[in-house]
């Protein structure tokens, strides 16, 4: 039989490891074993067929087939990684149970591999012979890394199979199974993590057999071998992950119990508990970019499942590309342990393959996300002043000041050439500024983004509207939801500075008529508020500084009090939700500028370049204060993640958004002085001009500051400074925009790519730059920005662990229902 390379690297195509007879270990005479002498395990690897060419046990591509049409795969022990535990109830008393590495025998004459392997303990000692009068009878489990508990003291293991199922190397082939170094070949292989693929081994020994015993293993979990074929009417698709889940809900990983016995199984650890289990994901992300799909090439990838009947057709099998649409195929067939035709079942691999991707345009990831999963335990992408996206982008990047925040329009309101909007990229979180403005005889609430209202004018009715054309498409099932943030603006356009009664009144009125016209849409959440009760859903949510005013009205609404808005919060902030939860929030904005490098009166430090007035401040009275804010955030974004593992209800904001202060006043904010000198009456004779700094250590040291008066009791002759006014606005409030995201955003890509397995955790609301975009094109040059691969990589993480779940309560209104399906495949 041929033997292919994409079998042999790393044997991570391994899919079953069989044991062989006595006869094949041993050539050499009968030798008895010893009571308390430790026995010999060999094993080699092997094979298992079945006639159904669409249900095998294990795979290979002999001589004359191709990946289109293979029937078998060989498999091989990864000699010296792959781990198990062996447990004999008849071996002697402590030393029934041991744990071994498997090892290569090769010839001793030639060197060679003789194709079979043994097992050599992993400790001091291993598993000894009891009573050689006696039968002993062998259990094995691999993987031993994948043992949560078990064979020790009896025939029962328990383990694990994940969500999130990382997978290792991309390689690619030709169609005949020739490996293609070079990475161009058609076929693309995510190769799988072996150590998932969990096998019972057996073997016995009666009286008058030899010492060596044979194991012999046999697989006891599901697998999905799953075929995807390349866009058809596109010329690639960038692939994110493939998932696989039950459309009932039912539990296709997590924790179970084997009795390798009797060879029964135990569900209850996973059913049991409150976690989202009926999903599966490979993620095909390799070194921080997705999997580029191109016409006629196809991408395999395997799952693990738990080993339990599955219904027919209760198995969908989908596609997340990057921008967040989803590609499903229905999986017809069921277990033959129930009756069915054969195509699902424990110990099989079922071979799926896809039609061509493409064919879908809205963006529907949310569509994967099962019913009962909280909505707090969500990693959502966001984008922070959502509709700066058309304004000045002309400006210059080291003394002017960018309003610059994104580069497409999020719901696609006055933008007539762009073919794309921030929801139709996975944005679900919106983040708008409200101004109030005089449109007729009442206050009408319109977008304010950078410096001043959106031009063409956007009133929050339109937003509301466009927004919930989004998330329920014409005749097409309803299975998104959005979040909207709503910021006071303080404006003038009235006649006066509004406050934020008059702006909460205003805005409230809009919010209850357009709820009265749309009834069932705004919604409220908390803490217990599942995917399907925001199916179809905006949630509101109002950015309060305090709690004086609250908003008002019959529109059901929510709000956060406490909100610090400063620019330069250089530490989590604490914030209260109405629904009483804790809010913790990062959104540190102003930061340094390392690409100015001399600043004259500027707050320069060697190797991170520009730094705001405020923070030469901070550091000037505590050395521990660090003036590189880029890194201080992002200490702060890794902080508030680790934190929300444990969250216990709370709700997260992460505002990854910011910008690098320029030299101009309004970005890195300054301090303006005056020197004094006493006479010798006590009256100050010498008044001096006022003088602007931007860097707290330059101030002069030769006297005290006061903020406006001359000190109570002056000295003569005395020097000393007054402060007569701060000219800052919140010592800067702009920048650099773009500079920033090309920064920061790549720091956030890496932080998230960089939770794996048992790292990985919700992200909750994350508020980004330019989200929806790869780069931003100004008038002085091209910023790559990641706002394609980060908001993937948020999107796909609600996949890659079991979420947490809750009681459904399915809400619905006179006109509206809430479906979870929508399989363009099926």
């Amino acid at each position: 039989m041929k033997q292919f390379k994409f079998i042999t690297v790393g044997a991570m195509m391994a899919f079953l490891l069989a044991g062989c007879a006595d006869d094949d270990l041993v050539k050499e005479s009968v030798v008895p074993p010893v009571s308390g002498d430790e026995i010999e395990f060999g094993a080699t690897s092997g094979g298992f067929t079945d006639v159904d060419p669409t249900t095998r046990t294990i795979y290979d591509v002999p001589a004359g087939s191709t990946f289109d049409n293979y029937t078998l795969l060989n498999i091989k022990w990864q000699y010296d990684i792959d781990k198990v535990r062996v447990y004999c109830p008849e071996a002697a008393e402590g030393f029934r149970t041991a744990d071994y590495t498997v090892k290569e025998t090769t010839d001793a004459s030639s060197g060679t591999s003789t194709g079979t392997g043994y097992l050599l303990k992993n400790g001091e000692t291993g598993v000894r012979w009891g009573d050689t009068g006696k039968p002993h009878n062998f259990y094995a489990f691999y993987s031993l890394d994948k043992i949560d508990e078990g064979l020790q003291t009896g025939t029962t293991v328990t383990a694990t199979i994940p969500t999130g199922q990382e997978g290792g190397q991309l390689l690619t082939y030709n169609n005949d199974g020739t490996f293609v170094a070079d990475m161009t070949g058609p076929f693309k292989i995510i190769t799988p993590d072996m150590s998932f693929c969990m096998m019972a081994g057996k073997g016995t020994w009666t009286s008058g057999k030899d010492k060596k015993v044979a194991l012999t293993f046999t697989p006891i979990v599901t697998v999905l071998d799953v075929l995807i074929n390349g866009p058809e009417d596109v010329e690639f698709m960038n692939i994110v992950s493939v998932s696989v889940r039950s459309k009932s809900g039912k539990n296709i990983v997590g924790t179970f119990s084997y009795d390798l016995a009797d060879n029964t199984y135990n569900f209850d650890a996973t059913d049991g508990s409150q976690t989202a289990a009926s999903i599966a994901t490979v993620q095909t992300i390799i070194d921080k970019n997705p999997v580029s799909l191109k016409k006629n090439e196809q991408l395999n990838v395997k799952f693990f499942l738990l080993p339990r009947d599955i219904s027919n057709g209760d198995l969908v099998v989908s596609v997340l590309t990057e921008g967040g649409v989803v590609y499903s195929k229905t999986i017809s067939g069921s277990s033959t342990t129930s009756g069915g035709d054969g195509v699902l079942g424990a110990g099989l691999i079922t071979r799926i393959k896809t039609p061509k991707l493409g064919g879908q345009e809205a963006n529907n990831w949310m569509s994967q996300i099962p019913n009962n999963v909280l909505f707090s335990q969500l990693s959502l992408p966001g984008s922070k002043q959502s509709f700066a996206y058309n304004v000045d982008n002309n400006f210059d990047p080291n003394s002017g000041i960018s309003n610059f925040y994104q580069a497409l329009p999020p719901l696609g309101i006055n933008a007539s050439a762009e073919n794309s909007t921030q929801f139709d990229e996975g944005v679900r979180v919106f983040d708008v500024h409200l101004n109030l403005t005089r449109d007729s005889r009442y206050a009408t609430p319109v977008v304010y983004a950078g410096g001043a209202n959106v031009d063409p004018q956007i009133t929050l009715e339109e937003v509301l509207t466009a927004l919930n054309k989004k998330i329920h498409p014409e005749s097409k099932p309803v299975t998104e939801c959005a979040v909207v943030f709503l910021n006071f603006v303080k404006g003038e356009s009235l006649g006066g500075t509004s406050n934020v009664s008059t702006w909460l009144s205003a805005v409230m009125n809009v919010l209850d008529d357009w709820d009265q016209d749309n009834s069932g849409v705004l919604t409220t959440f908390d803490a217990n508020t599942t995917m399907l009760g925001m199916r179809g859903r905006i949630a509101v949510i109002f950015n309060l500084e305090n709690s004086d005013n609250l908003p008002s009205g019959t529109a059901p609404v929510n709000y956060i009090t406490g909100l610090s808005t400063s620019v330069q919060n250089t530490s989590i902030v604490d914030a209260k939700f109405s629904s009483d939860a804790d809010v913790r929030i990062q959104n540190l904005q102003q930061c340094n500028n390392p690409n100015i490098t001399s600043t004259g009166d500027y707050g320069y430090r060697e190797g991170i370049g520009l730094v705001p007035y405020f923070i030469t401040k901070a550091n000037y009275d505590d050395s521990s204060v660090s003036c590189n804010l880029i890194k201080t955030k992002t200490t702060l974004m890794k902080k508030i993640n680790s934190e929300i593992a444990s969250s216990a209800g709370k709700l997260y904001i992460n505002d990854l958004s910011g910008f690098c202060v320029t030299k101009d006043i309004r970005s890195t904010g300054y301090v303006t002085y005056r020197r004094n000198v006493r006479g010798r009456w006590n009256v100050v004779w010498d008044y001096g001009e006022d003088t602007s700094l931007y860097d707290y250590a330059k101030l002069p040291t030769d006297g005290d500051f006061y903020s406006s008066s001359e000190p109570s009791d002056p000295s003569g002759g005395d020097v000393w400074y007054q402060i007569p006014h701060v000219n800052y606005s919140d010592l800067g409030n702009g920048g650099n925009t773009c500079l920033f995201a090309e920064i920061f955003n790549e720091k956030a890509v890496k932080e998230y790519s960089s939770l794996v397995g048992n790292l990985r955790q919700p992200l909750g609301l994350v508020l980004m730059n330019f989200a929806g975009v790869g780069s931003v094109e100004t008038n002085n040059g091209t910023y790559s920005v990641q706002g394609i691969r980060l908001p993937g990589l948020i999107m796909m993480n609600n996949f890659m662990f079991p979420l947490k779940t809750g009681t459904i309560n399915t809400k619905t209104s006179s006109d509206t229902s809430y479906s979870k399906e929508g399989n363009v495949w099926d």
